[in-house]
């Protein structure tokens, strides 16, 4: 059984992720490997953005005159990649650079959003419940990747991502407000809550420039004549990083406190605390169930359902057709209403979607790859 030295990034994570981490090398170890396939290079260039609030065109802008909610829950997600594999039969190698971030909105909290900033006006008296939370990391690294044959038509994966992270932000905001149309005031109760590698408050200490994660994934797929089955999970693990600033917040419009002469006083609350410690939490998994149709030699429907954590399903369908030297995909994302198409060509790669055309998409795709047997 071989042992592989951890990274440096790994080291610096706590004990119990070093554990696991060890767990996972013997497993890679003394499994059975997949064998014969030949060594194969390829590179891959990906993004994958979405919005449901704002055209991704407005994204970067303080007007909020296009924003608009889209149902009871609201979805906004970067996921770039850049990766260079090297595949030498069961193992595959790859070096990595990620950018990650997802919001998810409430129907309140956007239209309490459009009100505040002057969109729209509440002619009556209005009660909102805001809700909202961000995740998100850039980070570079190494990822190890082992497949298995468990049994006939069973495939089985194992992969362990060790990132040096240069960015880590999550920031969560919730509770009610009010209006009083007669008054033209309101009435809130929030909590704030955040973590940001770039924040800045009073008697602030150094920190650490750059944190560390370690990142778990797992699959397993059985393909029959005509039909087939799949199950994954990707980045269960852990981010840390040395020193992060934290700020709670807490921001009340209808608090009471008594003077010194005893009457009771009303006056808003604003409060806030201020830490930093060396911070570690589990990463948001993602998991996602896939399923094919083999309905001929050369053709196959493809059906998949990602589970994105704080928000729900995404469903997808596509069909693959294949041709001599050439394969074809045409795609259909739900949620996105996003259409894709794909091509595979001699080892090129190319996939590219959109919901509309112009400065008014919400949602796009395009990734770019080559694959080489050396």
């Amino acid at each position: 059984m071989k042992h592989c030295p951890p990274t440096p990034e790994a080291a610096r994570v706590p004990s119990r992720t070093g554990r696991w981490s060890w767990i996972c090398w013997m497993v890679l170890g003394v499994a059975p490997a997949v064998h014969g396939a030949s060594p194969q290079w390829q590179f891959q260039l990906q993004t994958d953005r979405h919005s449901d609030p704002l055209p991704l065109a407005d994204l970067e802008k303080d007007d909020f005159e296009r924003l608009q909610e889209r149902g009871r829950r609201n979805l906004a997600y970067v996921d770039d990649e850049a990766r260079l594999s090297r595949a030498d039969g069961a193992w595959t190698w790859s070096l990595l650079a990620r950018s990650r971030a997802t919001l998810t909105v409430n129907r309140d909290a956007i239209s309490l959003l459009k009100h505040g900033s002057g969109h729209t006006r509440a002619e009556a008296d209005t009660q909102w419940h805001t809700e909202a939370r961000l995740r998100g990391f850039n980070g570079a690294g190494l990822e190890l990747k082992r497949a298995f044959e468990p049994a006939p038509a069973w495939r089985a994966h194992l992969s362990l991502q060790a990132l040096r992270l240069a960015r880590w932000r999550e920031r969560s905001i919730e509770g009610p407000v009010q209006f009083d149309a007669a008054r033209d005031s309101y009435r809130f109760d929030l909590r704030s809550s955040e973590l940001n590698d770039r924040l800045s408050f009073p008697f602030q200490r150094e920190h650490a420039p750059h944190g560390a994660g370690l990142l778990f994934g797992a699959g397993v797929s059985w393909q029959g004549e005509r039909f087939g089955l799949a199950a994954s999970v990707r980045d269960a693990g852990w981010l840390h990083w040395q020193g992060m600033p934290r700020q709670e917040f807490t921001l009340a419009s209808d608090t009471q406190a008594i003077d010194a002469d005893g009457f009771v006083v009303y006056k808003p609350l604003l409060q806030g605390r201020n830490r930093q410690d060396g911070l570690t939490a589990h990463a948001p998994l993602r998991w996602k169930l896939s399923g094919n149709w083999q309905a001929s030699p050369d053709s196959t429907l493809n059906a998949s359902i990602d589970a994105l954590p704080g928000f729900g399903a995404l469903p997808a369908v596509s069909w693959q057709q294949r041709w001599p030297f050439l394969r074809t995909e045409l795609g259909w994302r739900f949620h996105e209403r996003r259409a894709t198409f794909g091509v595979n060509w001699h080892g090129w790669q190319l996939k590219l979607g959109t919901d509309r055309l112009g400065s008014g998409a919400h949602s796009r795709t395009l990734s770019l790859g080559y694959a080489a047997v050396l």
